[in-house]
């Protein structure tokens, strides 16, 4: 992910992206050096986004006029910076957040108004259920394969660590027909659902066998 700056942009500019949290990069040329910033290459993609939009206020505040690109925009992290400035803060880069954090009161699912939702952070895949959401279906994410975890009053469940991203996908995919034919509503992420495991899972609807999680998990290869 590239911040590209006009030529001969100055140097104010030029350290406050600095300060953002971005990398400058400098090539020589016979005539003014081409500079322009990327994100740190070790950032997933959605660390990448945070980082992105976490600077447009910022930029904003200092009286540049920024673009940036819809599928980069992320409203949390903007939220966050504007909350910074309001706050008098220093421009720094934002704090990394992995998982989508909870609204208030409401969970990721009261959001989007459905009981599960499913979406891919940073190379996992979450399962986010509405606030105080009841034991039964906790347990049956439980039941999936999804390891359960809780901070305070926020619980929510996550494909296990280390498992390959191909083995995540075919959970994600395979839990959604199984929740829905335990009456929940469910929203979940473009490019999760559809695939065979999908289907593999409607199979054993029709079957009426209970639902078993994935057979082994499959080790991310370093």
């Amino acid at each position: 992910m590239h911040a590209d700056t006009r030529t001969g942009a100055p140097e104010r500019l030029l350290t406050l992206l600095d300060d953002l949290g971005f990398e400058r990069r400098t090539l020589p040329t016979p005539g003014p050096a081409y500079v322009w910033h990327e994100a740190p290459a070790h950032l997933g993609e959605d660390a990448k986004n945070q980082l992105a939009t976490h600077a447009v206020p910022w930029l904003h505040k200092a009286g540049y006029v920024v673009r940036i690109d819809d599928d980069v925009w992320d409203a949390a992290a903007y939220t966050d910076a504007a909350m910074a400035l309001r706050d008098h803060g220093a421009p720094a880069p934002p704090a990394h957040r992995s998982r989508l954090v909870r609204l208030g009161s409401m969970t990721l699912a009261d959001e989007r108004d459905v009981d599960v939702t499913v979406y891919h952070s940073d190379g996992t895949i979450y399962v986010d259920t509405r606030a105080a959401a009841p034991e039964p279906l906790l347990a049956l994410l439980d039941g999936l394969g999804l390891d359960r975890h809780q901070v305070e009053d926020d619980v929510w469940h996550q494909i296990p660590d280390e498992t390959d991203e191909v083995v995540m996908k075919t959970m994600a995919d395979r839990a959604v027909p199984l929740l829905a034919r335990a009456g929940y509503r469910v929203d979940i992420d473009a490019g999760l659902f559809g695939g065979t495991a999908y289907r593999a899972a409607l199979a054993d609807q029709a079957a009426l066998r209970p639902p078993p999680p994935p057979a082994a998990h499959v080790r991310r290869t370093r």
